[in-house]
């Protein structure tokens, strides 16, 4: 009964946890190396979704970036896990048509939430991926149940540290690395040969470190950038996204093919801020 009692308990607590992530989108800004990600605000990327796998398809495809579609895929998944897992502590005679059910009514309450409080709009897909979150958790809870009562303890100690590893390093990827920091009178010059970019870190907002990427295309509303990893990926912006480089604010129209930049974007590929790197693009060769 007591055992019974902390599941509620811990379920309770997490479902608040889940409505402030999920449906509220109260997370802090995600930054991988250069690249900084705001799941925050209201998703208005797009209409509502009905057909399944609309949404899914191109973030396997990998049209949204490898970054971008391992946070949403995984993301959606892994954030309704504790739900499965924690369910049959609550009900032991749940089965597994049970926990499809509560699968599919978890994501469905989701999403119904964020269309009724305007806060996101319907993706079926989104209840697909939270529903097989759920049910990875009701067969992890199978996987531990089956480990306890056949006493394989090394199975589980194995298990623990697999999930402790991938943990940190996931956490190691995402949590902001310290940057080199130099002061107005320091011109630390990075020379890349293999480019001919060079950094001026003194008067960089970027720090040096050369931004996300560098932009390769303008358009009215949108800019291609290379990212770092060889990426291309379309980024758009609206009227209330902020430009600056080491002088300040700038307009869109200071942004030019060649600049490097650090951007803030939600996952709908907007950005919400643009900062522009303080780096010298030479396209002299040697020998000529």
């Amino acid at each position: 009964m007591k055992k019974r009692l902390l599941s509620i308990l811990a379920l309770i607590i997490y479902c608040g946890i889940l409505i402030k992530i999920m449906v509220f989108k109260d997370m802090p800004t995600i930054r991988i190396g250069q690249l900084m990600l705001n799941f925050s605000g209201t998703s208005t990327g797009h209409g509502p979704n009905f057909v399944p796998f609309r949404t899914i398809l191109p973030y396997l495809l990998g049209h949204k970036g490898l970054i971008i579609a391992g946070i949403n895929l995984i993301g959606n998944i892994a954030l309704l896990v504790p739900i499965g897992f924690l369910a049959p502590f609550i009900n032991q005679k749940l089965n597994s048509k049970s926990s499809l059910f509560i699968a599919i009514i978890s994501g469905l309450t989701i999403e119904m939430m964020q269309v009724v409080l305007g806060v996101g709009i319907f993706d079926i897909d989104d209840i697909l991926l939270n529903a097989l979150g759920v049910m990875i958790g009701y067969w992890a809870f199978l996987i531990l149940d089956k480990w306890l009562r056949s006493k394989n303890y090394k199975a589980i100690i194995a298990t623990i540290v697999l999930i402790i590893i991938a943990s940190a390093t996931v956490l190691y990827a995402i949590y902001p690395k310290d940057q080199l920091i130099v002061t107005h009178r320091d011109k630390v010059r990075d020379i890349h040969s293999d480019n001919k970019t060079e950094v001026l870190q003194g008067d960089d907002p970027c720090n040096g470190t050369g931004g996300t990427g560098q932009i390769v295309e303008v358009g009215n509303n949108s800019i291609n950038i290379k990212r770092n990893d060889g990426v291309v990926q379309t980024i758009k912006f609206t009227a209330n996204t902020m430009i600056k480089n080491s002088m300040g604010p700038v307009s869109k129209s200071d942004l030019k093919i060649g600049n490097r930049v650090t951007l803030v974007i939600d996952e709908s590929e907007t950005a919400s801020f643009i900062l522009v790197c303080n780096v010298l693009q030479s396209n002299n060769q040697s020998g000529k």
